[in-house]
């Protein structure tokens, strides 16, 4: 609070940022009404971003970890419960990484594969793919298309522009 009245007394409406550091061990310092209201409190200090540093090294690595020890323990069950998971988040909205290889944009290079092959490129992952025959890549996948996605059923379909930049 000191270090953001100060500097809000130098320069008013200054944006300022505060690491939520996972150095910290949030639980040992504070109870768990204060971890609940930390960022609002900043927020109304002047903290507008805000950030955990390695939020992502650390939930990535807690949940293989805890993936291994469950596949250790009850085989592919496990992994099981993980996609059944995923397709929940799906189902519920937000959630996209279920179909991994569009998630990662595979459909748009698959598309530009067959751009520079006139149409008949034998290297492209998404045709014949697991992921395309189990999943029914579609273009309301995800509502309306979207770029780089796989449009239809047919081949002219299929490499159809979508999305804002095709108008």
């Amino acid at each position: 609070e000191q270090f953001a009245a100060a500097i809000h007394a130098q320069y008013p409406r200054k944006l300022l940022a505060y690491n939520c550091s996972p150095s910290f061990n949030w639980k040992r310092k504070l109870d768990e009404a204060t971890i609940a209201t930390f960022q609002q409190r900043l927020g109304k200090m002047g903290y507008k971003f805000q950030f955990i540093t390695l939020a992502g090294f650390h939930v990535l690595n807690l949940s293989m970890f805890e993936l291994a020890r469950a596949y250790k323990d009850v085989g592919m069950a496990a992994y099981s419960k993980v996609q059944q998971a995923e397709f929940a988040h799906e189902a519920e909205g937000g959630y996209h990484a279920v179909k991994h290889q569009r998630f990662v944009g595979t459909g748009y290079f698959d598309q530009v594969a067959q751009c520079v092959a006139a149409g008949k490129s034998s290297t492209t992952a998404l045709t014949g793919s697991t992921e395309e025959e189990q999943f029914e890549l579609r273009r309301d996948d995800y509502g309306d298309a979207r770029p780089g996605t796989l449009t239809g059923s047919t081949e002219e379909e299929q490499f159809e522009p979508v999305g804002p930049s095709a108008h």
